[in-house]
């Protein structure tokens, strides 16, 4: 099962409506007046990330404006000191190139947990 435990967290954001589902760990941008979606894009900007899942409509509580996470929601292989994009799953992943928006810092990775700080 996913998870996102807050270490020490920043600013939680918990108004407005879900365009589409969204899962715990996946990053959301702003698509409309207090409506959010997955962020599928890496150029895109992201406005948090999403603390449970949540259905089509629901009010979804996000997690934005920066704190330190701990997290099993991410793909492919991540160094201490990387910079972190959103994925064409809406997940955090490495390999940022040029015109990508660079959402967190990761901190370590240890048995398939990334802590990373939030940088949005």
């Amino acid at each position: 099962m996913a998870f996102l435990n807050p270490n020490h967290r920043g600013l939680a954001y918990g108004d407005g409506y879900m365009q589409g589902a969204g899962s715990c760990g996946q990053f959301v941008k702003l698509v409309g007046n207090d409506l959010f979606a997955v962020n599928t894009d890496s150029q895109d900007k992201s406005f948090g990330v999403l603390i449970k899942d949540y259905k089509a409509g629901d009010m979804p509580g996000i997690f934005c404006m920066g704190g330190v996470y701990e997290t099993d929601v991410y793909e492919g292989t991540i160094n201490a000191g990387d910079d972190l994009k959103v994925s064409a799953n809406g997940k955090l992943t490495a390999g940022v190139e040029e015109g990508d928006d660079v959402v967190a810092r990761a901190i370590s990775v240890s048995s398939g947990t990334l802590k990373f700080r939030l940088l949005i």
